[in-house]
């Protein structure tokens, strides 16, 4: 009879210390809000978790990325609205300086305004992003990683936006059609100047459609950034509510298992305290 008590009590401290490692290991995920505190608690869990983790520090990089390109792409477009303005006004100025009875005076201020949108046209060829590289690179731009097998550029090399022009005299840049405007209202004879004028007219119309085109090929660019913005947030969400599910704590499921066995360990407590303050001859009655 003894020794059997003697088990029996000591099955019931095993239970009892059960119950409390279990009561602390509750505490705990409440605490940090985390139910897999390490890959022991469940393996494949934690293997899983580990998995969404890379993921994740991946998106980190590649949403990094995005904005970056992003920025980029938006300065890229503000640049070529600003070129097409340039030729819109220099289409104005040629029109102006061809007309016959335009004064020399008139002629040379329309020549300095054309001088200086050419010196604008060429500040923009070589403008630079805040982190000092060339918006309109001359060699290939640079491809960005916005996912484990996509790569985009947010902007085009720079002989692909101001070059490549089929003018009638061949293929020219931009700075030409500018060029031709200057020349001809800078001729002072009434007849050759108009002569020219309208042929740096249809010149400068061919650059204009060329920007056009550009600004265009710009905004695929940026919608295409746009979208891999979009997929990846919706990756993020869905990566971020698995490993939720399976790293989280629901507290309040918790606090109710927490309280459900600190109830049964009091109660087996009580119960032991009650059954060992029984002496040997309350045994043997």
């Amino acid at each position: 009879m003894i020794t059997a008590t003697r088990y029996h009590a000591l099955a019931q401290i095993n239970r009892q210390a059960k119950l409390g490692a279990e009561i602390a290991r509750i505490q705990t995920e409440i605490s940090t809000e985390k139910k897999v505190q390490q890959a022991s608690d469940d393996p494949i869990a934690a293997s899983r978790i580990s998995e969404l983790r890379r993921a994740q520090g991946d998106q980190v990089v590649w949403t990094r990325n995005i904005e970056t390109a992003k920025a980029v792409a938006s300065q890229v477009d503000t640049a070529q609205s600003n070129i097409a303005d340039i030729f819109n006004r220099v289409k104005e100025l040629t029109l102006a300086g061809r007309s016959e009875s335009v004064s020399a005076a008139d002629r040379s201020a329309i020549v300095q305004e054309l001088t200086s949108l050419r010196t604008a046209l060429a500040n923009t060829m070589t403008a630079t992003t805040p982190t000092g590289q060339s918006l309109f690179p001359t060699d290939a731009p640079l491809q960005v990683s916005v996912s484990a097998t996509v790569r985009l550029t947010a902007t085009a090399q720079r002989s692909e936006v101001f070059e490549g022009i089929a003018y009638a005299h061949g293929s020219g840049d931009l700075d030409y059609a500018i060029g031709a405007a200057i020349d001809a209202i800078s001729t002072d004879d009434v007849t050759t100047r108009r002569t020219f004028a309208d042929t740096a007219l249809s010149d400068i119309d061919l650059a204009s459609s060329h920007v056009t085109n550009q600004r265009a090929a710009q905004g695929v660019r940026a919608s295409q950034l746009d979208t891999a913005a979009e997929t990846l947030e919706e990756a993020s969400i869905q990566l971020a509510s698995e490993r939720s599910s399976l790293e989280d704590t629901d507290v309040a499921a918790a606090i109710m298992k927490l309280n459900a066995k600190t109830l049964t360990l009091q109660a087996a407590q009580q119960a032991f305290a009650k059954v060992n303050s029984n002496t040997l001859f309350d045994f043997l009655r």
